[in-house]
């Protein structure tokens, strides 16, 4: 796999370390006649510095010589003959910094008919094929791992481009449609799947028992190549920047919007934060989708959602980019004129941007699908966002941090910038990763769980530093939590006679065996009938704790046994955020630099 550690240089001569603005033309085949001059003076009238324009991989959008490599006829027509050296002579006379797109994911019809090898093969064997007779090409197969470096020699002779973001290098399991189509069996990724996993079946989708090896099989794969662009742009062009993945110059994320997929709108802060609180010299690009989905490519993206893709990008240290079809002006994308307003304020204070990196003392992992069933995580995202709710609201200044980045971050030494890590109903972790929080936690920092957080298959808890030995039951069984809560002590000698706040308990709760040196808090009331409301009473409160705590070394391990963030985010109720709210601040106790008290409404 790629060492991302050859990624924190801080040479002078890297132009992408300092704060830019892109704007993305997304080329058709009928953009050929596309005057670069009108297109570069729009760029820099938006306020971008960097222009990322289409240039080969689906189809060639300058004279190639490669038979491989199908072409646009269309560019001929171009009076130049040449549609990509007149961009960059257009970028270079103004100052802007050209970049190259290029999709290797299909080649046409004929490419696959020579090099069926090449192609996705679904779990039935059968190709991928989609719009103009294109098919999907696998990363682990010989196009992508000898053809595409011929592609990039060509390009890297003939353009001396500033930087390269390839597109959609995926295992291409889904097609535009949204129609699933199983794990890749190609013949190549049969073989090295077979040495990855020691013999085991390959998986045909996500419900099969193999699916989050095979998750962590791709992103090695995808590491591993996209390590290998990296090094060899960088030995033919002088200062070129890669927009890809883990082991690229430039983390990358498209903020879209998207047919059938929940609207959730702090996903682009979200994903800044997980990037930035892994490596933060490392720089993070947010290409900002102007149409609502692939389906509907014409749809403007509503101005005020897409103001929050770039708003939340800034704020959080990312550099903001806009992405359209085609030729500017030809298709009336409503939220041009706010991306323009943001980008332009953006470049007016670069300097302010700068350098900007996390400074806060607390951190939300989130969860892994790769270390996890399918179910687990739809369990433990909910838990996620409903505890990312609750902390937004509340103005508790927070990082995200992606599980899969934990480990990595314990060695270059990035977790100890916090006091407090919250993992929300995770499950079992990895071994090292379960050491390294340890260590952490021991040398004075605190660690709070929810639901099944770092808990082994057998039961036993994996963390020496929380208050509890191991798990005696794991309820999810939603009937046979209803009509159970937590409230603090009763103080009411009359059994009918409750105080609150009142919890109740939704979605796992585990019971737990806890230390006999740790503390709790809160008080269960036992499950009683609910309905009819003649027999609705009863609720006696026993000893089962709503939370625990202990020391460990200098640090202390905190365990809420239920999930109170997904509570909050699939119930709403406002307990549930007060309820953690006051374990996160009296045994959290991260001391933040920033204090702010403002609507909760406001980001």
């Amino acid at each position: 796999m790629g060492d991302p550690s050859v990624l924190e240089s801080t040479d002078s001569a890297q132009w992408w370390r300092k704060p830019f603005g892109m704007l993305q033309t997304n080329l058709r085949e009928i953009d050929a006649d596309m005057k670069v001059d009108e297109v570069a003076n729009y760029i820099q009238q938006h306020g971008a510095t960097a222009w990322l324009i289409g240039i080969g991989g689906i189809q060639a959008q300058y004279p190639t010589d490669l038979p491989f490599h199908s072409k646009n006829m269309l560019v001929a027509q171009w009076q130049s003959g040449d549609l990509i050296q007149d961009a960059m002579s257009a970028a270079r006379s103004r100052g802007l910094r050209l970049l190259a797109r290029m999709d290797f994911s299909k080649v046409s019809a004929e490419v696959a008919a020579e090099h069926p090898e090449w192609c996705y093969v679904s779990p039935t064997g059968t190709r991928q094929g989609h719009t103009g007779d294109l098919f999907l090409v696998c990363p682990s197969g010989g196009y992508y791992q000898e053809r595409i470096f011929d592609i990039l020699e060509e390009v890297t002779k003939r353009y001396p481009v500033d930087g390269f973001f390839i597109n959609w290098t995926t295992m291409n399991e889904e097609d535009y449609y949204k129609r699933y189509h199983g794990v890749c069996h190609c013949v190549s990724c049969q073989h090295r799947w077979l040495e990855f996993s020691g013999g085991l079946p390959l998986p045909a989708g996500p419900t099969d028992t193999t699916s989050a090896m095979w998750l962590k099989f791709s992103r090695v794969i995808i590491d591993e190549l996209t390590a290998r662009i990296r090094a060899f742009i960088s030995d033919r062009l002088p200062d070129p920047c890669l927009i890809l993945g883990k082991t690229a110059d430039i983390m990358f994320h498209e903020a879209n919007n998207a047919v059938g997929r929940e609207l959730l709108h702090h996903a682009t802060s979200e994903m800044v934060s997980s990037w930035m609180s892994y490596r933060p010299k490392v720089p993070v690009l947010v290409n900002s989708t102007c149409f609502m989905d692939m389906p509907y490519r014409m749809a403007s993206e509503e101005p005020a959602h897409f103001a929050q893709y770039l708003i939340q990008c800034i704020s959080r240290g990312g550099y903001p980019s806009t992405y359209m079809m085609g030729t500017p002006c030809k298709i009336p994308y409503l939220c041009l004129d706010v991306a323009g307003d943001i980008t332009r304020f953006h470049k007016r204070w670069s300097s302010v941007y700068d350098g900007m990196r996390p400074c806060s003392n607390t951190g939300l992992v989130r969860p892994d699908r790769a270390q996890m069933t399918g179910d687990q995580f739809s369990e433990a995202l909910s838990e996620f966002r409903g505890l990312y709710a609750a902390m937004q609201e509340l103005h508790v200044a927070f990082d995200v941090l992606a599980q899969k980045h934990l480990l990595a971050m314990g060695k270059t030494g990035e977790l100890k910038r916090y006091q407090v890590v919250v993992l929300p109903n995770l499950g079992k972790l990895g071994v090292d990763e379960a050491a390294c929080l340890d260590n952490w936690v021991h040398e004075g920092s605190h660690i709070i769980t929810t639901g099944s957080s770092a808990i082994e298959d057998g039961g036993a808890s994996q963390l020496r530093s929380l208050p509890f030995d191991r798990e005696l039951e794991r309820n999810s069984d939603r009937e046979r939590l209803f009509s159970t809560y937590f409230a603090p002590p009763q103080a009411s000698l009359d059994a009918h006679v409750y105080n609150g706040p009142i919890v109740p308990l939704y979605g796992v709760y585990n019971t737990l065996q806890w230390k006999t040196s740790s503390k709790g808090g809160y008080k269960m009331l036992s499950n009683v009938p609910f309905a009819p409301p003649e027999k609705a009473y009863g609720n006696v409160q026993t000893n089962e704790r709503g939370y625990g705590a202990g020391d460990y070394g200098s640090g202390r391990g905190v365990t809420i046994p239920f999930t109170v963030g997904r509570g909050y985010r699939e119930l709403g109720l406002g307990v549930f955020r007060d309820f953690y709210e006051g374990i996160l601040r009296e045994e959290g106790a991260a001391k933040e630099s920033v204090r702010v008290e403002i609507a909760e409404q406001v980001e």
